[in-house]
């Protein structure tokens, strides 16, 4: 009876020990196993720093200061709806033609393929989607300076894929950039890379996989799409 109660003693301390031990490492995690942004302002003086700081009950840890320059760019507007649902569907029409559309604005929901830095860059797609009775308005896009504060695992990767997307917009669509984000995906992603920037990258791959520059240029409104939507959701947005 002794040895049994020892025995069943025994078990439960080793339990509880093992539960402490998983609570203490889900507590050390917790902090810093999340990528999040903070949006902490707008600067023109600087560009991507590193700042340091010390959690209370943590070893000192490492944020990046993000900041994404304004930027300007141009895309061919072919749908404006007033529900999401009728946007969606607009979308899957047009998917059904190998057209690869996005939303680029809500309230009303817009939908826009294509990258552009002026609606004449735009007129050979715009004629092209004429061609097959689409009709097609050049619309200019402007997203002002914006600084965030990025803190945890895969912070780094956050800011290279975030950086690279708005040197697109600002500087156009080259293979030198989408082979920037590849080497920086290799290098930072790890076996286990941040499940909120698999999305990005898998789009940075499907416009690589095109084999001419134009039908890179077409689909890459979906870097746009997929950095704004990485954005709002590590915001909380």
């Amino acid at each position: 009876m002794g040895m049994g109660y020892m025995r069943l003693s025994e078990r439960i301390r080793i339990v509880v020990v093992l539960m402490v031990g998983i609570m203490a490492i889900g507590l050390l995690t917790w902090g810093v196993g999340k990528i999040y942004l903070e949006l902490v302002g707008q600067s023109s003086r600087k560009k991507v720093e590193t700042v340091q700081y010390r959690n209370k009950d943590a070893n000192p840890l490492t944020d990046n200061v993000l900041v994404l320059p304004e930027v300007k760019f141009w895309t061919c507007q072919v749908g404006v709806f007033q529900s999401e649902k009728n946007a969606q569907l607009r979308k899957e029409q047009l998917k059904v033609l190998n057209l690869n559309t996005e939303v680029i604005s809500t309230n009303p929901w817009t939908i826009g393929i294509g990258l552009g830095h002026s609606a004449d860059e735009l007129k050979g797609l715009r004629k092209s989607l004429d061609d097959k009775g689409i009709s097609a308005v050049a619309k200019q896009i402007v997203l002002p300076e914006r600084s965030f504060r990025v803190a945890g695992n895969g912070s780094q990767l956050t800011v290279e894929l975030l950086t690279n997307v708005n040197t697109i917009l600002h500087e156009g669509l080259t293979v030198e950039a989408l082979e920037k984000e590849k080497q920086a995906w290799n290098a930072l992603a790890g076996d286990y890379p941040p499940k909120e920037l698999e999305g990005l990258h898998q789009f940075y791959s499907n416009v690589r996989e095109k084999t001419t520059l134009e039908d890179q240029k077409t689909s890459s409104i979906s870097l746009f799409f997929e950095s704004q939507r990485v954005i709002n959701r590590l915001s909380g947005k």
